[in-house]
């Protein structure tokens, strides 16, 4: 009979406690090292923070090798070793498939996850829950790629629907990491409104307000106020409600628990809003105040460009039209 003891821990190579090992016997880590791979949190609400955390790099294709860090694979290996998985799961034998599956390196499950045409399917045989059913394992997410998270996230953001299991299961790190780098190539502020607001939606969807403070603390302040920009715009939170400026509310000393759409309004912009007040109202009031702050600016640059359109008619000004900021400009597929 194997002796648990002898297993040690993926990453930093020392024994597993056995104890660990009794709760958990899939489980390939020693606490601290699960613990560097989830963390993320800040230890405070500061706002602003740049320094990213240590975080595990996903899986780069390279010609014909799919690599990580020192790890690689040959990509015909790892076709035929997907092929072979897919033929159990087509027979019926995902119990069988998921064994298989979990039995490799992490960083070849993450990479056939990324390579399947179908990767919510693989990605659901990388873990088991307690009660026995498909999960997704948090170690192997952290090590897909963004392109290939941001696909699963989105089920059908036009009609506001997400993978809320993938959203926590990814850690902070790699929550900040999949933000930062689909918003990377948009250079347009209203376009990197919309998909930032799309992650918003993605993080209220999931009804967790511990997780969903945990992944948007992670996050720089700034991509969360561009989702906000366009839909501050035209309100003004310098009125009085109760004989207080709402600005008050929203300071960073605010007291009290009044929502934020009791003063944006409701529909969907003050549900979701609401939703990630209730996770961190501390960052979500510094946001709205930032967001409306930076719109106020905006709305000066139109002012002055209009002015210079007087003295030039041939200056086109953009529409004064508002925007639907519902309107479908989804980026999360933009390869397509």
């Amino acid at each position: 009979m194997q002796n648990l003891t002898d297993q040690v821990c993926e990453l930093c190579g020392e024994d597993i406690p056995f104890a660990r090992l009794r709760a958990l016997p899939m489980v390939r880590t020693c606490i601290p090292c699960q613990m560097k791979i989830e963390s993320g949190v800040r230890e405070g609400p500061v706002f602003g923070d740049t320094e990213p955390k240590e975080e595990v790099a996903p899986v780069e294709m390279d010609g014909r090798l799919v690599r990580k860090g020192n790890w690689s694979t040959n990509l015909m290996a790892l076709s035929s070793a997907s092929g072979e998985i897919q033929s159990l799961v087509n027979g019926g034998k995902e119990r069988e498939a998921s064994t298989l599956v979990r039995q490799m390196p992490l960083e070849a499950q993450a990479a056939i996850v990324a390579l399947d045409r179908d990767p919510e399917q693989m990605l659901s045989l990388t873990a088991v829950s307690k009660d026995g059913k498909a999960n997704y394992s948090r170690q192997v997410v952290s090590l897909l790629p963004t392109e290939t998270i941001a696909g699963m996230v989105a089920v059908r953001p036009d009609e506001k629907v997400y993978n809320t299991a993938l959203v926590k299961a990814m850690s902070p790190q790699t929550f900040r990491r999949a933000v930062e780098e689909t918003l990377d190539p948009i250079d347009d502020q209203r376009l990197r409104g919309k998909v930032s607001w799309e992650w918003m939606e993605a993080v209220a969807s999931i009804e967790d307000p511990g997780r969903a403070a945990e992944l948007l603390r992670a996050c720089d302040p700034e991509p969360l106020e561009d989702a906000l920009i366009n839909r501050m715009k035209e309100r003004d939170i310098n009125k009085m409600a109760g004989g207080v400026s709402v600005f008050r509310f929203f300071s960073g000393d605010a007291a009290g628990a009044i929502q934020p759409s009791h003063f944006v309004g409701g529909g969907h912009f003050g549900r979701v809003l609401d939703s990630l007040f209730d996770s961190a109202p501390d960052l979500i009031r510094l946001v709205i105040r930032r967001a409306w702050e930076r719109s106020a600016g905006d709305d000066d640059d139109v002012s002055a460009a209009k002015e210079e359109s007087k003295a030039d008619p041939k200056t086109e000004i953009e529409s004064d039209k508002p925007v639907d900021e519902d309107e479908d400009i989804s980026l999360w597929k933009r390869t397509e």
